[in-house]
């Protein structure tokens, strides 16, 4: 009677023992990338990660993202029911931190056994600079892309061009040529909208070679930059010459599966490196594209490159793990991602993995090296909006440029103050 009781202790005994070294920890993470094949792909990165790390347990929840919008998350943390991991456009980052919604990475990954080193020389500068506010970090990067010109060769050849135009002004007189009206006033093909797809007003105001930022004074400057100003006006040129609600309709015209450009209605378009997975799977078979660099001021073509992040929420239930994520997500992770979905590494490892899988994207990771980067500000987001808010007051008449742009820089300097000042 009492070996069958002390059997059955060591029983009890080693089922509790066993239920312990298998007890999971459970981490939340957010992320936005709802279609595939980047859906699927964060799916197999997570089910590597927990393959590698039994302890933990990942459940995945997708929430819809946006560059600048970021209402759930501050809701989330504000209540205490926040992820312990989320994926956030990187630029937005330094203003989320400013806001305290999210956790330095410092110290976790300082236990990981990651050092500053090891990050700066396995990611691209302008990247991991995104991730930083008042000398500390707050998010690993994930992927990055770059903005390039493409255009329709076939509608260039039809008004006798063979090359793009290169300058600003020169794109205005080709547009003319192949923007030709159809049936009820409507616009059959349409030369070029500069607001269309990535014609945000950062884009012209790189192309322009206009100052945001002076980060001597502290102050913005762009109001009062003769080259930002001269970007907006040329815009507001085309909004005149060829109608905005005219143009807006066009640009947001879809054709069966097919946008303007990838239907041979839009002559040429401002776009991200990824629109080519989307030209090889829609695009007809007779399509014919190019691709160059964005027509500036000066002639010299630029770019400019943006890309999300992984941060940990203020919060968080399991930082450390999370952090853990965080790490393998932004390294392993990005050469299994950059292969399923053609999205540009920032993890630099990856790179030589991702050109092997398409070495035709080798024209957009050269150009990473003298990419323009948005200013990594504590009201990075709030500029983003406030400038597309003022190009859209310009360009529908509501506002001068001058009077638009000194709005905006008055509101953001103020927001801006105000943040610095409480910095310790």
């Amino acid at each position: 009677m009492f070996r069958v009781k002390r059997l059955k202790f060591l029983l009890v005994f080693l089922v509790f023992v066993t239920s312990l070294s298998f007890a999971k920890v459970q981490i939340t993470f957010w992320h936005g990338l709802a279609r595939d094949p980047d859906k699927s792909s964060i799916d197999k990165i997570v089910a590597d990660f927990m393959k590698e790390n039994p302890d933990i347990d990942v459940k995945v929840v997708i929430v819809p993202a946006a560059e600048t919008d970021s209402t759930k998350l501050l809701t989330a943390v504000a209540a205490g029911t926040g992820p312990d991991l989320v994926y956030i456009d990187r630029f937005t980052v330094p203003q989320r931190a400013a806001y305290n919604v999210l956790e330095p990475l410092d110290d976790y990954l300082k236990k990981l056994g990651v050092n500053d080193s090891e990050l700066v020389k396995n990611f691209y500068s302008f990247a991991l600079g995104e991730c930083y506010f008042n000398k500390k970090l707050y998010a690993l990067p994930f992927d990055t892309d770059v903005r390039v010109f493409f255009y329709n060769v076939k509608l260039l050849e039809s008004v006798g061009l063979k090359e793009p135009p290169k300058t600003i002004y020169e794109l205005i007189k080709v547009a003319e040529k192949l923007t030709k009206e159809g049936k009820k006033g409507r616009y059959d093909t349409v030369g070029f909208i500069p607001w269309c797809a990535q014609g945000w007003p950062y884009t012209w105001i790189f192309a322009f070679e206009g100052k945001v930022f002076d980060e001597k004074t502290g102050k913005f400057v762009f109001a009062t930059d003769p080259n930002v100003i001269e970007a907006y006006k040329w815009m507001k040129q085309w909004a005149d010459r060829f109608g905005y609600d005219a143009l807006n309709a066009f640009g947001s015209m879809q054709i069966g599966d097919l946008n303007p450009f990838t239907a041979g209605k839009l002559a040429m378009i401002v776009d991200g490196n990824w629109t080519i997975s989307g030209l090889r799977m829609f695009a007809p078979k007779d399509f014919k594209y190019a691709i160059t660099g964005i027509p500036t001021k000066s002639g010299k073509s630029v770019t400019w490159a943006g890309g999300w992040s992984l941060a940990i929420p203020k919060g968080a239930k399991r930082p450390l793990e999370a952090a853990k994520l965080a790490y393998y997500i932004a390294t392993k992770g990005q050469i299994q991602y950059a292969i399923d979905t053609l999205h540009i590494p920032t993890y630099k490892p990856a790179v030589s993995e991702f050109l092997k899988r398409d070495p035709s994207q080798k024209v957009f990771v050269e150009l990473l090296d003298n990419a323009y980067s948005r200013p990594p500000l504590p009201v990075g987001a709030l500029l983003w909006d406030k400038l597309v808010e003022a190009r859209d007051m310009v360009l529908s008449g509501k506002k001068t440029v001058e009077k638009a742009l000194i709005d905006v820089q008055n509101e953001v300097q103020a927001e801006y103050d105000k943040i610095m000042k409480n910095i310790k």
